[in-house]
């Protein structure tokens, strides 16, 4: 036995075997009994699960998506439904409008577009500079007839909404009525108005804010659109409002009691927030300071801890009367400073230790992102109704 295996494991030996076979040809007694001993032990047999469409299907979804049409889907017929009738979390590459801008013939496409869109359950589209506009009403009648039961849509514009967009809009959405959950709809020019379908699985409504948009424009979008059709959602998240103060002053006056956090702690001179972003120099006697509940603290630079305001750290906190928790900002991310500071100098690890511990003498929680993320729902919850704005700068 031990002979056996230690032979099959050695590459040299099996060159030599493959060698051997080769010469003595097929008809030979030798080649005939190795034959044998190989379908006696079921190994000229496919690998187990190599039809299977749901393993291949689950190996698909780590693969490149074109690599799978272009390449995967051409194996066998098992393969290529496999491939064909995946469903993928992913985003349609943005690439692929270049594409079919490319590829159109008289409102015509290959064959190849409409059986590559179906995999997707994401559409994204950047609608630029560079998109032929004179392609748009073709391409749309191709998104419709091949995208449906999609979960997150987004339209991104820099030049002028396209001809029938709302009518587009409203036929992709009643294809996707009921699995629909994240919409994003920026146009710089103005706001665009969705059409009214009801979405009663949407959970999240992005958009920017430009500052050729209008607070009359956008009063309706959220008394007649938001506020009546899109009831159910959690989130409404709004982009660099800071570049319409007049919406900006429009959402904090009539939406007061809608906020849980903020992405500047300026925001506290008009919201009355529970949880925002701090860069400890900025730190001041804003109007709703004392609302604040949890601060999510910036870190410049662990190896630079006299940086970033933190030499006044105590000082600074001092003007939240009512904090009760803290999660640090790092690197781009919400994180736990014990666990980033392993690698660095014992000196920096002890100012930092130093600094977490009077933070918790202080009976300030220091939360990891889970922690964060459910203080963030609870306070989402408790609003009435129980949806709440998210700036991002």
């Amino acid at each position: 036995m031990d002979e056996i295996i230690s032979i099959l494991q050695n590459p040299h030996k099996m060159e030599q075997l493959i060698l051997k076979l080769k010469t003595i040809g097929e008809n030979s007694p030798q080649f005939q009994t190795f034959k044998t001993s190989i379908q006696s032990f079921q190994l000229n047999k496919p690998l187990k699960g190599v039809h299977q469409k749901h393993i291949l299907q689950h190996v698909f979804k780590y693969s490149d998506s074109r690599e799978c049409f272009d390449s995967f889907r051409l194996v066998c017929k098992s393969w290529q439904n496999a491939v064909e009738t995946i469903r993928l979390d992913t985003c349609l590459p943005l690439t692929i409008f270049q594409e079919l801008c490319l590829d159109e013939r008289n409102g015509h496409f290959p064959l190849f577009y409409s059986k590559y869109l179906k995999l997707y359950k994401e559409l994204h589209v950047r609608l630029n500079e560079n998109f032929d506009m004179k392609k748009w009403n073709s391409i749309s009648n191709l998104l419709l007839q091949n995208m449906t039961n999609l979960s997150n849509v987004s339209f991104y514009g820099k030049s002028l909404i396209p001809p029938k967009f709302v009518i587009f809009l409203f036929n992709l959405f009643e294809n996707s009525q009921s699995t629909l959950k994240t919409l994003i709809i920026n146009f710089w020019d103005e706001i665009l108005l969705p059409p009214a379908i009801s979405l009663p699985n949407l959970t999240k409504f992005s958009m920017c804010i430009y500052s050729k948009h209008e607070v009359n424009t956008f009063d309706y979008l959220m008394k007649t659109v938001y506020c009546v059709m899109y009831k159910d959602v959690e989130l409404f998240e709004i982009l660099y409002v800071h570049h319409s103060p007049k919406i900006l002053q429009y959402i904090t006056k009539k939406y007061p009691n809608h906020f849980v956090c903020g992405p500047e702690i300026f925001t506290l001179e008009h919201i009355p927030l529970k949880i925002s972003h701090l860069q400890l120099p900025n730190a001041a006697a804003f109007k709703y300071g004392c609302c604040i509940e949890y601060l999510i603290l910036r870190v410049k630079d662990l190896n630079a801890p006299s940086e970033g305001g933190w030499e006044d750290y105590k000082e600074s906190l001092s003007f939240f009367p009512n904090l009760k928790g803290i999660i640090f900002y790092y690197d781009k991310q919400y994180t736990n400073l014990m666990f980033d500071l392993r690698n660095f100098p014992l000196a920096i690890q002890n100012i930092w230790h130093q600094r977490i511990s009077y933070l918790k003498s202080k009976n300030f929680k220091i939360l990891n992102q889970i922690e964060y993320l459910e203080v963030i729902s609870k306070f989402r919850q408790s609003l009435s109704p129980s949806w709440s704005f998210r700036f991002v700068l």
